[in-house]
């Protein structure tokens, strides 16, 4: 099966250098794609291409395509933590027994971690849901073995033989005798080695479009419905009740309706017999309902034993979030406004096991210390899944200081909502803080077209992104799941948009709420600017109770910091955490200079 789909995206010499595309013929294997990338391969280059092929309607702008999507590989993405290789070696060994034969996979290392690409063995050809269907399908294949979530719509991926800048090494194909034998070090010290160019050698998957009947096709989770072609038409294969679905739990009411799909029958079987159970079926009810729902599959051992492991459940099951209930979601739910049937009730076993997982996991990538910006005394840490909320009065430079954290963030991708800067001025700002230049110096660097400097800021502040257009607070999720950012910044919380309510405090409330959810659903740690009132400013000290609005802020806020100025009239501020659920307090003062817009720490 060869691919359909004839567009390829590539990044030549830097990921933010994408947008240039190149044509591939009908039906090209994997093969060839490589050969296409290969070109653009050498000495300290950096080569990136996109995770799919797109349709002839792609010009370089992904934000703008509305077409299909499709694989010419499957790549697994997996970090390593602390120079542990059991993961991927547990992984690789998995292959090697499911699927046998070196023929449909190579390993790759990426510089960091390592890059599985396995033959197309999904076979879905162009569809334009498969970015959420690659998602869902390797998330449930190899769950345990800690896989990246690669596949969004617009993501990019180092090509085989790239440099990578930051380490110095190169991707590069692993032996199976290498990937058991060899430690993390030595792995590493052999990427660090340039390439061979006259001769590269990349270990073909000589049955990429050769593999027949798709091997993982009971495997794929769709996130709509599964459709099929009669006579030309696109056609539902969900069945339409002749009767009037009720408002409680509409989605499992359309599984039962929609009868047994093959291939899904699993995923579905766990949904509809977990929400029986919550409405007090007891196993032989629920076992009746599985006979009328599909005789065949309920006389199955499978389908007993889903009954047994159900019923021995001490959770909740599955609510509104998960992606099968989300499939069949209906506004006619009562539950479809607020998203909260089967709300997570933990106990023991999973609270013990959740904080055994959380206290092993690496936090080097998941969390940024003010202390190694500035030396405030002790470790004062913001972490992935926090709400950081920062106020004062106006004109103290409460953006400026957030300005001065992200711009020094470099290992995090970063998205700034600059809702009340524009994006023009807030670029220049971050260059002054960059490179410790005024006004004046910047904007002459860019008058005289001064191509070195411009190019250090590109690389300087390339993990930066700033979005100036005001987003309702329900559409942040969107903006999130095509950025992938780690850190983001809303300037100001009150230029936040809430459809429907025109209350204010309403308005803060529902704000703040949705953003301490998205900061633990997503892990992404959200760092907001928020205004103070009148009462505060007028009084000159910064509490808890001191931000513009109701309590909402203070209540959902990780942490809340202040600035201040001791005299109106001078430069100095001081910086200091105010509420911090889990941090000792701290008071940094600093001059701030009002030329580069940057923060210096003082004695004073």
């Amino acid at each position: 099966m060869g691919t359909g789909n004839t567009r390829l995206e590539l990044a030549v010499g830097s990921v933010s250098q994408r947008g240039f595309v190149e044509t591939i013929e009908p039906d090209s294997s994997s093969e060839a794609i490589y050969n296409i990338t290969s070109k653009y391969i050498g000495p300290e280059i950096e080569v990136y291409r996109s995770m799919f092929l797109y349709d002839d309607s792609f010009n370089g702008k992904i934000k703008d395509y509305r077409g299909s999507y499709q694989i010419d590989d499957i790549i697994l993405d997996i970090d390593i933590k602390d120079k542990d290789m059991d993961n991927i070696r547990g992984l690789y060994a998995k292959l090697c027994d499911e699927i046998g034969g070196d023929n449909f996979y190579t390993l790759w290392f990426s510089g960091t971690g390592f890059h599985i690409h396995i033959s197309d063995l999904f076979q879905l050809g162009p569809r334009e849901d498969l970015p959420l269907i690659m998602k869902l399908t390797i998330n449930e294949i190899f769950k345990g073995y800690n896989v990246d979530q690669i596949y969004d719509r617009s993501r990019l991926i180092r090509a085989e033989y790239s440099y990578n800048k930051k380490n110095g090494t190169y991707k590069i194909p692993i032996l199976e005798e290498d990937i058991f034998n060899l430690s993390y070090d030595s792995i590493v010290g052999m990427a660090m080695e340039e390439p061979e160019w006259n001769d590269l050698h990349r270990p073909y998957l000589l049955q990429s479009n050769k593999v027949g009947n798709p091997y993982w096709e009971s495997s794929i989770i769709f996130n709509t419905p599964k459709h099929f072609k009669e006579n030309g038409k696109i056609l539902n294969n969900i069945k339409q009740s002749t009767e009037k679905y009720t408002a409680h739990v509409t989605c499992v009411q359309k599984m039962f309706d929609n009868g047994p799909v093959i291939g899904q029958r699993h995923q579905t079987v766990l949904r509809m017999v977990s929400s029986w159970k919550r409405n007090g079926i007891n196993i032989v009810g629920a076992n009746a309902l599985l006979n009328a729902w599909d005789n065949e599959f309920a006389q199955d051992e499978e389908a007993q034993k889903i009954l047994d492991t159900i019923y021995n459940w001490e959770h909740n099951g599955y609510g509104c979030n998960d992606p099968i209930m989300d499939k069949y979601c209906d506004s006619i739910c009562k539950f479809y406004k607020s998203k909260d049937y089967g709300i997570e009730v933990f106990n023991a076993d999973s609270m013990s096991n959740d904080f055994q997982e959380f206290v092993q996991v690496n936090f080097e990538n998941k969390t940024l210390d003010l202390n190694d910006m500035f030396d405030i005394g002790a470790s004062y840490k913001f972490t992935v899944g926090e709400l950081i909320t920062m106020i004062g009065d106006t004109k103290l430079g409460k953006t400026a200081f957030i300005q001065n954290l992200v711009a020094r963030a470099d290992k995090f991708k970063c998205l700034y909502l600059s809702l009340e800067v524009n994006q023009k001025l807030m670029w220049r700002r971050f260059c002054q803080i960059a490179f410790n230049k005024t006004k004046q110096e910047v904007t002459k660097h860019y008058i005289d077209n001064d191509q070195e400097f411009i190019a250090q800021a590109k690389e300087k502040l390339g993990h930066i992104k700033i979005l100036t257009v005001s987003p309702e607070i329900n559409n942040v999720l969107d903006v999130i799941s095509n950025l992938q950012p780690t850190v983001i910044v809303i300037d100001t919380l009150d230029e936040i948009r809430v459809d429907y309510i025109n209350d204010g405090l309403m308005k803060m409330q529902k704000i703040v709420s949705k953003l301490k959810e998205i900061a633990q659903q997503y892990e992404v740690m959200i760092f907001a600017v928020s205004h103070i009132s009148k009462t505060a400013a007028y009084d000159g000290n910064l509490n808890r109770h001191s931000a513009k609005g109701d309590s909402s802020i203070e209540q959902k806020s990780d942490k809340l910091l202040g600035i201040s100025a001791p005299n109106p009239q001078s430069k100095a501020r001081v910086i200091e955490s105010i509420v911090a659920r889990d941090e000792s307090g701290f008071k940094l003062r600093c001059w701030f200079n009002h030329e580069t817009f940057r923060f210096q720490q003082t004695s004073e």
